[in-house]
């Protein structure tokens, strides 16, 4: 039995694509290691290395072994566990973005099946790629990104699923989409959650439901999110006041903005900044 160890790298979603991994990692499991039963916020791909293990979902139980690789979809009760005579070893990559339904629709994971077998060949050198990524700077993240989609083409290629997508899953896509758009084009402007569901053609409790299950988070939060983001790239790229970053990142008060920053952060925008020197 092999000495248990875990490896993880969280990384930021891009704002740039409509894929982004946020977490990956490479793990042996101790026999008694167990996670669940809970939900997941985000779509999760972990590839069976070695050993065995049983992951079970309101449609079913599934045995695992090496070359298999189990979805976790976002807001579903699940667990799973290592077999405590011979236990797993697996890596494993969190991801989340408006592309990521539309293409595992294309693949052979279903709720009644989440799992895929015989993987080994073409599957685990891109998950390696994956986990092995330091995933700190922009062009890990692109990286991370490009070997995503990769990952996930592979998987659809060797699936039977050849189907278009449905038409209700293109909509949730089309709309999903129209709203970031939205948002990346009018961060700076005092839009509200309302301002975005109408970009996007849908109510608000259909936007919500959209946020939750493909990006893990409610559109308020996500357009806070991204606002910091843009405020952290001029607090750190250029040499723009603090009180012009939070406006250029949307926020009008200096004082909701430092609130805003120092919850997401850990630290002001000042002491942000200072960290360039």
């Amino acid at each position: 039995m092999s000495e248990a160890f875990k490896y993880a790298v969280k990384t930021q979603p891009s704002e740039f694509v409509s894929l982004s991994v946020t977490y990956s990692g490479h793990q042996q499991c101790s026999a008694a290691q167990k996670w669940g039963k809970g939900i997941r916020e985000q779509y999760i791909l972990h590839y069976v290395v070695s050993g065995k293990g049983f992951y079970n979902t309101p449609d079913g139980s599934f045995s695992l072994f090496p070359g298999d690789i189990f979805l976790i979809r976002p807001f579903t009760e699940i667990e799973y566990y290592p077999d405590p005579d011979d236990p797993w070893e697996y890596r494993w990559v969190n991801f989340t973005g408006a592309d990521a339904e539309i293409i595992l629709s294309r693949t052979d994971f279903t709720p009644d099946c989440p799992v895929m077998s015989g993987c080994g060949e073409d599957i685990l050198p891109l998950m390696e790629m994956i986990t092995d990524n330091p995933g700190q700077e922009l062009y890990n993240t692109l990286e991370l990104t490009g070997t995503l989609y990769r990952l996930l083409a592979a998987l659809v290629k060797r699936s039977g699923n050849k189907n278009p997508t449905s038409k209700r899953s293109e909509e949730r896509h089309k709309c999903l989409r129209a709203a970031l758009d939205y948002i990346a084009a009018n961060y700076p402007l005092p839009i509200s959650v309302d301002d975005i569901a109408a970009a996007a053609a849908v109510s608000r409790s259909t936007l919500f439901r959209l946020f939750r299950t493909e990006l893990g988070a409610a559109p308020s939060d996500y357009l806070i999110e991204y606002r910091i983001e843009q405020a952290k790239k001029l607090l750190s790229e250029t040499d723009i006041s603090v009180t012009a970053a939070a406006r250029s990142a949307g926020y009008e008060n200096n004082l909701y903005f430092s609130r805003a920053f120092r919850k997401a952060t850990g630290m002001s925008p000042t002491e942000y900044r200072n960290r360039r020197t």
